[in-house]
């Protein structure tokens, strides 16, 4: 059972152990639009690599769907694996979250028809050639709930990287892709045969790195704000646990009136918290731009709190939180970003906190 739990920590927690003070840098350049073979895995050899395809998806009924595919390996502690996390908000009023692993020896990476499976027997995968087509499928049963997930993409706009897509805490990278910016979707979403169409809109992108460990980040947050094809705008930044005078790594790219403009999310200047779900979490984050402007995030509506750890029972949970340095607690829902002789953009975040 820790096993698995271990694998899920992973989905949020990056790096090798450094208890100094880092040095933190975004990449150089331009955006660069992303080749069709850069949604493949990045790692996969060595150890304790992880890498996460995070898909987020905005649909009618205030329903909204999170699903995160990963792999991830442990060195010595455990066999490589894969894996997928479902989060279903406001089926019918419900909430739902699952998540499976399966030993990497079953993944599937089928390059010429686009297709990554975690397990060949299985119905959980993603696959199309970007930004052609995409479709994400996931029907698996845990705990006697049945979950039936067919959701498929359209109008996706091009994919992107700033320059060579590294960050840079110390000595360590972090590789982050936008595959997916926006596009429509269409499908459905069951769970225990509740069904309902799915239409909306949707986001991805893709993380990877070569260390795993609690100790290097302090919290991350995204910000999704979408409106039409010619009008988004995508927050996503790390705040490492050392960094000097709370440097981030990460970025914005705002599409509007069909141009793209790029700006790196430098600092975090100032952070109001507030308590939800026995938590302090970031009600207000003030950011500081590479251009030295500066924006705030406002968190409005709470949908989830999601702890890796939260099945396990009291005393295995003291014990995981020991032996991992700590515990990773993710939250959801809805915010606005306001800046200065501007109009309010309303849109979803998904911060996590290590605590």
């Amino acid at each position: 059972m820790l096993r698995f739990y271990i694998l899920l920590l992973s989905l949020f927690t990056f790096l090798s152990v450094n208890r100094v003070q880092s040095q933190v840098s975004n990449p150089t350049g331009t955006l660069h639009d992303t080749t069709e073979d850069e949604i493949w895995p990045h790692t996969l050899t060595g150890s304790h690599y992880n890498e996460f395809w995070n898909y987020q998806f905005y649909l009618n009924g205030d329903i909204t769907v999170h699903i995160t595919f990963s792999v991830a390996d442990f060195g010595s502690l455990k066999s490589a694996v894969s894996g997928v996390q479902v989060s279903i908000y406001n089926l019918e009023g419900q909430l739902y979250q699952l998540s499976r692993e399966y030993d990497i020896e079953h993944l599937v990476l089928d390059k010429e028809k686009f297709i990554f499976r975690n397990r060949m027997e299985r119905e959980i995968f993603f696959e199309g050639k970007l930004p052609d087509a995409h479709r994400i499928r996931i029907q698996t049963t845990k705990n006697d709930v049945a979950y039936d997930i067919d959701l498929s993409l359209s109008n996706i706009q091009d994919g992107f990287k700033w320059g060579n897509g590294k960050y840079h805490i110390g000595s360590e990278e972090v590789g982050i892709i936008t595959h997916i910016p926006y596009s429509e979707v269409s499908g459905y979403i069951e769970v225990n045969g509740v069904r309902k169409s799915a239409v909306g809109t949707a986001y991805m992108d893709h993380t990877f790195q070569n260390q795993t460990t609690t100790n290097l980040m302090n919290s991350g947050y995204r910000y999704i704000h979408h409106n039409s094809p010619n009008e988004w705008d995508l927050i996503y930044f790390m705040l490492p646990n050392n960094s000097t005078d709370q440097k981030t790594i990460g970025y914005r790219v705002e599409k509007s009136n069909g141009n793209l403009n790029l700006n790196g999310i430098e600092q975090i200047i100032h952070i109001d918290k507030s308590q939800i779900f026995d938590e302090n979490v970031a009600q207000v984050i003030e950011v500081k731009f590479s251009d030295g402007h500066t924006t705030q995030i406002l968190r409005t509506e709470n949908h989830e709190k999601f702890s890796v750890l939260s099945e396990l029972g009291r005393l295995a949970r003291s014990v995981a939180r020991r032996f991992l340095g700590g515990e990773v607690i993710h939250f959801r829902g809805e915010a606005t970003l306001l800046e200065p002789a501007k109009r309010r953009k309303d849109g979803y975040y998904n911060f996590f906190i290590i605590n």
